[in-house]
C-alpha cells in the first residue's frame, strides 16, 4: 500500500504575487488524450520545470524516486520507463519499478551529474521530460473516467546549477522524505482525467475532446 501519499487530482495551484518569485520544481502530468474509447491506450508523460531558477540549469531533477496509481484496478499499465536521461553509463539503466495492478511502485532514476554524468552530460533541459507509461484501456470499462490518482515522491529528490568547481545542488526533498531548501508543486492536475466513450469516431468524442482541449493551459 502505498504511504503518505499525495492526491494529485485534489491539488489547487495558486499563482504568486510576490515581486520576487520563489524558485520551486513545477512537477506536471501530459495525458495523450482527453477522452478515450475501450481498447484505446492513454499515454502519461511527467515532466519537471524549474521555475524562477537563480543559476544556470545543469539538471532540472538530477534524481527522483517516486510511487504512483490509477484511480481504477481494471487498467493495463505498460512500457513503463524514464526517459534516456536517467539511463547511466556509469550505474546502469534506471529501475522504471513494478507494475501492480494499476500501480507502478518503486521507480528510480538519476540524471547523473558530473563527474560521473553521461558522455553527453546531464540533460539540462527546461522543462525535462521524466518518465512516461501507458494505460489501456479496458474492453468493458468499470468507470466512466479514469484518473491518476496518487503520485508520491520516495526518497532524496535534487537538481542542480552549474558551479564551479563542483555542481550547485538543489534538495527538493531529502532522503528521508522531508521538504528541502526548493519547494515542490503539483501542476494542471485536473487534466490527469480521460473520460470514456462508447467509440473513438462518435460525436460525443469530438465534442468532448474539444471542450476539454479549450480548458488545457498545457
Amino acid at each position: 500500500m502505498l504511504t503518505n501519499r499525495l492526491f494529485v487530482a485534489g491539488c489547487a495551484v495558486a499563482a504568486s504575487t510576490a515581486a520576487h518569485a520563489q524558485t520551486e520544481l513545477s512537477i506536471y502530468f501530459d495525458v495523450s488524450q482527453a477522452v478515450a474509447a475501450p481498447g484505446d491506450i492513454v499515454t502519461y508523460t511527467i515532466m519537471a520545470e524549474l521555475l524562477n531558477p537563480t543559476g544556470t540549469v545543469l539538471a532540472t531533477v538530477a534524481d527522483i524516486g517516486f510511487n504512483l496509481s490509477m484511480s481504477g484496478d481494471d487498467l493495463t499499465i505498460q512500457n513503463n520507463d524514464f526517459s534516456p536521461a536517467f539511463d547511466s553509463d556509469f550505474f546502469g539503466p534506471a529501475n522504471d519499478g513494478v507494475v501492480s495492478g494499476d500501480a507502478i511502485i518503486g521507480a528510480l532514476g538519476g540524471n547523473t551529474l558530473p563527474p560521473l554524468n553521461n558522455a553527453g552530460g546531464p540533460d539540462s533541459s527546461n522543462p525535462l521530460t521524466i518518465y512516461s507509461f501507458d494505460v489501456v484501456v479496458p474492453a468493458n470499462p468499470a468507470q466512466a473516467s479514469y484518473r491518476l490518482e496518487v503520485f508520491e515522491l520516495v526518497g532524496q529528490v535534487t537538481g542542480a546549477y552549474t558551479g564551479v568547481p563542483f555542481p550547485i545542488i538543489l534538495t527538493y526533498q531529502d532522503a528521508q522524505g522531508n521538504p528541502g531548501d526548493t519547494s515542490v508543486s503539483f501542476q494542471n492536475s485536473i487534466f490527469t482525467e480521460f473520460q470514456i466513450i462508447p467509440a473513438p469516431s462518435s460525436g460525443l468524442a469530438l465534442l468532448g475532446l474539444g471542450a476539454l482541449a479549450a480548458r488545457r493551459r498545457r
